[in-house]
């Protein structure tokens, strides 16, 4: 039923995990307190379209030191942080960082900031288990808005300097997914099989901003590189509807882009996936193996940074101010 104002529930459940919802007269987000806070619905409520994928997978409660935690044994589609380590495996500091790190896994601690018709605000807080980070996330929603507010913060809480990956995972299915979607961001490369081409358009006249037709797997990833702005825009022109993610560039400095669109026949998709990774990356893939750049924070330091997410109509992106607000659309 249509309401006015914002409002907040953390009494919610999703497959039968404690989760909070925040919501008002445009947008309802899910985050599941329990397993990693991940983002399991972002709901337009205007056209009723949740832009999130939504995997065929269990979703359900990790033990913090199970040893391996595979990730795609659990990934439910959705929104994770990817924190203090992101891609594959490595060893650092003598400890095991698994596959897209650790918070996605572990239980968050939140309490209620402001519950009132006009704003509502909730903090998130995790602490790894590997290394001695702290992660500290706040998401406010404001009434009116179609726009979600992250402030986060990392800390260092061991007594040596630390590095890390810090970077978002949210991945963007149907109804709202489909081959004619476009992304947009102020690139000035693209990174596709270790090479660095020119983006949007390469030199081979290759478009990158246009999804990966069905049925060609050869660029499942790619990676957004010299970024003039932070901000990047996944929109469907057919349906005139996009959304939009800005964020500090000095912090994020790539976004990865994952292509899976019924590529994978075997583990772990089996054909039923169909989905889009748009990532605000600290780094690129293997930072720490092959001396790629990395975050660092010495004792007892912290880094703050925001994101928002912005919901749009338009048929495409020409630029996102650092507030959210979407200054121009264009017929792409």
């Amino acid at each position: 039923m249509p309401h006015s104002g914002a409002r907040v529930d953390d009494r919610s459940r999703h497959s039968n995990l404690r989760a909070v919802v925040l919501e008002n007269e445009l947008l309802r987000a899910k985050l599941v307190v329990e397993r990693g806070c991940d983002v399991v619905e972002l709901l337009y409520k205007p056209e009723s379209v949740d832009f999130l994928w939504h995997a065929p997978a269990p979703t359900g409660p990790i033990p913090a030191s199970h040893p391996a935690r595979p990730f795609l044994d659990h990934y439910g589609g959705g929104w994770q942080e990817l924190f203090p380590h992101a891609g594959a495996g490595t060893r650092y500091a003598g400890a095991e960082l698994p596959f897209h790190g650790e918070v996605w896994a572990l239980p968050w601690e939140h309490r209620i900031l402001q519950d009132d018709p006009a704003e509502v605000a909730v903090q998130f807080r995790v602490r790894t288990v590997r290394l001695p980070f702290r992660l500290e996330r706040t998401v406010r929603m404001r009434s009116g808005e179609a726009l979600l507010h992250f402030e986060e913060t990392a800390v260092n809480e061991g007594e040596r300097e630390l590095e890390f990956m810090w970077g978002h995972h949210p991945a963007f299915g149907p109804p709202f997914l489909d081959r004619g979607c476009i992304v947009d961001a102020p690139a000035r490369g693209v990174l596709v099989g270790g090479e660095l081409h020119p983006w949007p358009v390469d030199r081979s006249g290759r478009d990158h901003s246009r999804i990966v037709p069905d049925g060609s797997s050869a660029e499942v990833m790619k990676y957004l590189c010299d970024l003039r702005e932070g901000w990047v825009a996944l929109t469907n022109p057919s349906r005139a509807l996009g959304v939009g993610l800005v964020f500090d560039a000095a912090v994020f400095s790539y976004v990865w882009l994952w292509h899976e669109l019924g590529y994978t026949q075997g583990y772990p998709w089996f054909g039923r996936a169909y989905v889009l990774g748009v990532e605000p990356q600290s780094s690129l893939p293997l930072a720490h193996d092959e001396g790629g750049r990395l975050l660092r924070l010495a004792p007892g330091a912290r880094l703050s940074t925001e994101l928002r997410v912005v919901v749009y109509h338009g048929s495409g992106v020409r630029h996102i101010s650092p507030e959210g607000r979407v200054i121009a659309t264009e017929q792409r």
